[in-house]
């Protein structure tokens, strides 16, 4: 009897049902303990995992929605304003708002203001600096996302306490929309200094016409800067403390811990037939 044909068999043959039903039922202790064992453990990780909860803010640039009437100004008096060292208008408003809102600058404020660097580092103490505290804020914490087709701007923040979510998407919002009123404001009072300083130093009636001209506007857009509640950004849907968490996601958790036990535990005992000579012996 020629004895490497069983080998070659044995080598390229798989396993029959039959064979493996019987190889599950011996093994139908183990193949439980090891399914047991992992759902259990699946169990405690969705249990144990800390819950994350997400607000949302959806905001548009002011300037889209029509609340700054600043071009019209900067086009009848641009020309002459540049010629008078002057920058009225803001041509490029929605820009910078969307990059003040997206700027390190403005994460790095809103970590300090909200003393954020012990939250993001609980129970850690390397790299808890301000610099990598905007790293994780960024990836971990906040995302920005623009929709150039509507010009809707969505703030959402993941956090494990939907009360303190709502109000840092908010916050974050009010304070990129103060951080650009402020700007606003020194740039329009810097401007009325610099054209009563150009006023006092010419005589000639039609430059210094206007000159008042310009003042009156930057006068008007001073006052909107300080007056309107709504400078930069105008909240389409504030956010709202959410009341579901959106991770951990415990079924799905579970779920892959019982398909995970079953395929180990079919491989295990497939493995200590293997290694106990069963295959062999039967196929012999």
């Amino acid at each position: 009897m020629n004895e490497s044909q069983p080998s070659a068999g044995v080598a390229g043959d798989g396993y029959s049902i039959g064979e493996i039903i019987n190889i599950l039922r011996n093994q139908l202790g183990l193949v439980i303990a090891i399914v047991a064992a992992t759902v259990v453990a699946a169990l405690v990780v969705a249990l144990i995992s800390k819950p994350v909860f997400r607000a949302e803010v959806v905001v548009m640039d002011v300037r889209e929605r029509g609340g700054i009437n600043a071009g019209s100004i900067g086009g009848q008096l641009g020309g002459l304003a540049a010629l008078a060292g002057v920058n009225i208008g803001s041509a490029g408003f929605p820009r910078e708002a969307s990059a003040v809102l997206k700027s390190r600058t403005l994460a790095n404020h809103f970590i300090e203001r909200e003393a954020l660097l012990p939250l993001l580092f609980e129970g850690q103490s390397k790299n808890a600096t301000l610099w990598f505290a905007v790293e994780r804020l960024r990836k971990d914490v906040l995302s920005i996302v623009e929709e150039p087709r509507t010009g809707l701007i969505t703030v959402t923040v993941d956090w494990r306490n939907p009360v303190e979510a709502a109000r840092w998407a908010n916050s974050f919002v009010a304070m990129a929309d103060d951080m650009l009123r402020r700007r606003a404001i020194e740039d329009h009072e810097r401007n009325i200094r610099y054209v009563n300083e150009q006023i006092s130093q010419t005589d000639a009636l039609e430059v210094r016409g206007v000159l008042f001209k310009i003042i009156e506007d930057e006068s008007k857009n001073l006052m909107l800067a300080r007056s309107r509640r709504d400078y930069a950004f105008f909240v389409v849907d504030p956010a709202v403390v959410p009341e579901n968490r959106i991770a951990p996601r415990r079924t799905l958790i579970v779920g892959l811990g019982l398909a995970l036990g079953v395929l180990l535990g079919t491989l295990t005992a497939f493995a200590r037939d293997f290694v106990s000579g069963g295959r062999f012996r039967h196929r012999r």
